[in-house]
C-alpha cells in the first residue's frame, strides 16, 4: 500500500515541480562551484608560475654578474633571511655536468635525473613537472638557457596549492550537501506553497461533490494568477448556485402554474365527453383546449427565451435601429386598449437616436413595458414613453400613473412567474418582466424600476450606443407624436 501511494505521489504535478526546480537549483549551484574551482586552481597555478619566473629572473641576473658563486651567495642570503620560499635551483653545463644544486637534501624524493634529460630536449626553455618517487608531491620547474650556454632550472613545489585546493574541495563537498538539502527541501516547500490554491480548489470540488454546495475556495487576496483563478472559480460556483436556485424555483413555479391549465384542459375534455355530444358543445370544448394549449406554449416558449438570454445563447439579429420608430410601433399596438380605458399615451423620442439592436426583440421589450403600464393604470390615467441620449447611453423610460410597485416586491418582480399582490387579479403569466430584463441584458444594457413621486412606476432602460449604429442612407427617422 505504501509503495502504491509513493508511486502515485511521484506522478503528481507537485513532485515533478519539486524535482525540476530542485534540479535546476542544484545543477546551477554545482556549475558555479565547478567554475569557481577551475578559476581558483588556475589562479593559484598562475601565481606559482609568476613566483618561479620572478625568482628565475633574479637568479639569472645574479649568475650574469658573478656566475655560480654569486648565485649561491644570493640563495644563501635569502635562506638566512627567510625572505623567500624554498626553490629548487639547478645549473647544468652544456655538456650535462651539474654545476650547482641548491639544498639537494630537500629534493631527494624527486626524480632529478629527468631534469638532465630535459635540459637536452626541446623543452629546455619551457616547463617540466617532476613527480615524487612516492606520494603525490609535484614540483614545477622552469628551464632558462643562459648566455654562456648553461641551463638555469628553477622549481617550486605545489604543496601549498594542493593544500588550498584540498580545503576548497572539502568545503565545496560540505556546501554541495547543504545545497542538495536546501534545494530539494526548498523546492518542496515552494511547490507546496505554490500549489496550495490548486489544492484548495480540488478540496472545494470534492466538498461540493460530497454535497456541500456552499463550499468555496478561500481567497488569499494576493492578487496573483492563482488567487484570480480562485476568485473566478468562486464566481462560477456562485453563478451556478444562482442558476440552480432559480431553476428550482422556476420548476416549482412552473409545476404549480401548469397544474391549473392542465386541470382545465382535462376538465373541458371530460365535460365534452359527458355532454350530449352536440357539435356546438364539442366545438366549444376544442376551442377552449386550443386556447389553454396556446397559453401553455406561450409560457414554455417565453421560459426558453429567458433561459437563452440569461445564458448568452439567445440569437440576436443586430442591425441599426431607430429608437423613435420602435417606440412608435410598440405604442401603436396598445393604442386602442389605452383609448378604451381613456389613458393618454404620449411619446417623446429623439428621432436621431439609433441603436445596434435586434428590432423585434426591442419591440417586444417596449411592448411588455407599455402593456404593464396600461394594465396597471386606472381609468383616465397617463403613460409617458421617452427616449433620449445621455452619456453615450440610450435611455428609454416608461412612466405611468398606476399603482406602482411595493417596496418589498421590487427585487422580486424580475423573477420568473412571480406575480405581485396587485397583479394576481390581472391575466398574465408572470414572465413579462423576466423576459424584458433578460433581453436588455443580452444587449449589454440594464433596466431599473422606481416609484414616481406622484404615484405610479418608472421603468428605465439603459442601452449602450455603438458608433457603428449610424443612420442608413436614404432613411428618414419616424418622429414620435
Amino acid at each position: 500500500m505504501s509503495f502504491a501511494r509513493a508511486r502515485r505521489a511521484t506522478r503528481t504535478v507537485g513532485f515533478r515541480l519539486t524535482v525540476w526546480s530542485s534540479s535546476f537549483f542544484v545543477i546551477g549551484s554545482l556549475a558555479l562551484f565547478g567554475l569557481a574551482y577551475v578559476v581558483v586552481s588556475s589562479s593559484l597555478r598562475q601565481r606559482d608560475d609568476e613566483i618561479i619566473l620572478h625568482e628565475s629572473a633574479e637568479l639569472e641576473a645574479q649568475y650574469g654578474l658573478g656566475g655560480v658563486p654569486m648565485l649561491a651567495q644570493q640563495l644563501e642570503h635569502q635562506e638566512r633571511l627567510g625572505t623567500s620560499e624554498p626553490f629548487l635551483v639547478r645549473i647544468v653545463a652544456r655538456d650535462g655536468t651539474v654545476l650547482f644544486l641548491g639544498t639537494p637534501e630537500r629534493w631527494r624524493e624527486f626524480q632529478l635525473d629527468h631534469l638532465s634529460s630535459a635540459g637536452q630536449s626541446e623543452t629546455e626553455n619551457g616547463w617540466i613537472s617532476l613527480q615524487a618517487r612516492r606520494g603525490d608531491k609535484v614540483v614545477d620547474v622552469k628551464s632558462t638557457r643562459m648566455p654562456d650556454g648553461a641551463l638555469l632550472q628553477v622549481g617550486k613545489t605545489t604543496e601549498d596549492r594542493a593544500a588550498i585546493m584540498q580545503r576548497f574541495r572539502a568545503a565545496a563537498t560540505g556546501i554541495t550537501v547543504a545545497v542538495l538539502v536546501i534545494g530539494f527541501g526548498g523546492g518542496l516547500l515552494l511547490t507546496v506553497w505554490a500549489l496550495r490554491p490548486l489544492r484548495q480548489i480540488i478540496d472545494t470540488v470534492r466538498a461540493i461533490d460530497a454535497g456541500a454546495l456552499s463550499a468555496r475556495v478561500p481567497r488569499r487576496q494576493t492578487g496573483d494568477e492563482l488567487d484570480e483563478l480562485g476568485g473566478l472559480f468562486n464566481g462560477m460556483l456562485d453563478r451556478i448556485a444562482t442558476l440552480i436556485t432559480g431553476m428550482r424555483g422556476a420548476l416549482d413555479t412552473v409545476a404549480h402554474d401548469l397544474r391549473t391549465p392542465i386541470a382545465r384542459l382535462r376538465s373541458v375534455a371530460e365535460l365534452a365527453l359527458r355532454s350530449d355530444q352536440r357539435p356546438e358543445t364539442l366545438q366549444q370544448a376544442l376551442a377552449d383546449c386550443i386556447e389553454e394549449s396556446d397559453q401553455l406554449l406561450t409560457m414554455l416558449n417565453t421560459l426558453m427565451d429567458i433561459s437563452e438570454a440569461e445564458t448568452g445563447t439567445l440569437k440576436l439579429a443586430l442591425e441599426p435601429v431607430n429608437v423613435a420608430s420602435i417606440v412608435e410601433a410598440a405604442v401603436d399596438l396598445y393604442r386602442h386598449v389605452a383609448e378604451d380605458k381613456r389613458i393618454v399615451v404620449s411619446t417623446a423620442a429623439d428621432p436621431a437616436l439609433w441603436l445596434m439592436a435586434d428590432r423585434s426583440r426591442m419591440r417586444q421589450v417596449l411592448a411588455n413595458l407599455i402593456d404593464n403600464a396600461i394594465k396597471y393604470t386606472p381609468m383616465s390615467g397617463r403613460v409617458d414613453v421617452e427616449a433620449v441620449l445621455a452619456q453615450n447611453m440610450a435611455v428609454i423610460s416608461v412612466r405611468d400613473t398606476g399603482i406602482g410597485v411595493m417596496a418589498h416586491e421590487v427585487p422580486r418582480i424580475w423573477d420568473r412567474l412571480y406575480r405581485g399582490a396587485h397583479s394576481r387579479s390581472e391575466r398574465g403569466l408572470g414572465l413579462g418582466l423576466s423576459l424584458v430584463r433578460a433581453i436588455v441584458m443580452a444587449h449589454g444594457g440594464r433596466i431599473d424600476v422606481s416609484n414616481a413621486p406622484g404615484g405610479g412606476a418608472i421603468f428605465t432602460i439603459q442601452l449602450p450606443v455603438s458608433s457603428s449604429a449610424s443612420v442608413p442612407e436614404e432613411t428618414v427617422p419616424i418622429a414620435a407624436d
